[in-house]
């Protein structure tokens, strides 16, 4: 409702859920590639080492009861139907203060950017750049709790994976901005898919 409310279409969010079903899909077939990135997606890094190690059949009596468990997920307690989609283009993760900011200087992001580095798949790490970037925190109940923000490449920040770095520049921090939350633990949902970030900017 959030992101309809920011612009999103409703044609948009039902072509993601059915490229989630579709996932899905592909992970009861045992394509080896949606599995793994699956049980990624369900935190079973056993599993998902399991899997590289001795192959899809070492997982596949476990499987099943997972992807049953993502269905019943999406489906409340008066068995109504609840939209939970995963989005690939998208990670969980700890919201941290330009670190270059500190004593007082004016930090290396300018207002309304920030910097993202990620750990892919593959293990690799990668920056995302030249893109914007949707972040939330929870409770997410207001359409000015989701806050877009550009992302940048800042070199000195390279060590800083798997993290979101917010500006502090502004009359308000960031954080602040996302249902009043602040950066002591707080986790952010960033979503850097180019189909949800065309949304207008809330403030």
């Amino acid at each position: 409702m959030l992101l309809q409310t920011l612009g999103i279409s409703e044609e948009m969010l039902l072509r993601k859920q059915q490229q989630h079903l579709d996932f899905l899909s592909n992970v009861s077939r045992g394509d080896s590639r949606a599995v793994f990135q699956f049980l990624s997606y369900c935190d079973r890094i056993d599993l998902a080492e399991k899997l590289l190690l001795e192959g899809i059949e070492s997982v596949r009596p476990t499987l099943g009861g997972l992807i049953r468990q993502e269905y019943a997920k999406m489906l409340n307690k008066r068995d109504e139907q609840r939209c939970r989609i995963l989005i690939p283009d998208s990670r969980l993760i700890f919201g941290v203060c330009d670190p270059s900011s500190k004593n007082g200087g004016p930090g290396k992001l300018n207002e309304g950017e920030c910097f993202l580095r990620i750990t892919h798949e593959d293990g690799v790490e990668r920056t995302i750049i030249n893109t914007e970037v949707m972040v939330s925190r929870n409770p997410c109940l207001h359409p000015g709790d989701l806050q877009k923000f550009k992302a940048v490449h800042v070199p000195e920040f390279s060590d800083l994976v798997d993290c979101i770095v917010f500006s502090t520049r502004g009359s308000r921090p960031s954080a602040d901005l996302m249902s009043g939350g602040d950066l002591d633990g707080d986790k952010c949902k960033a979503i850097w898919c180019i189909h949800l970030t065309l949304a207008n900017q809330h403030v």
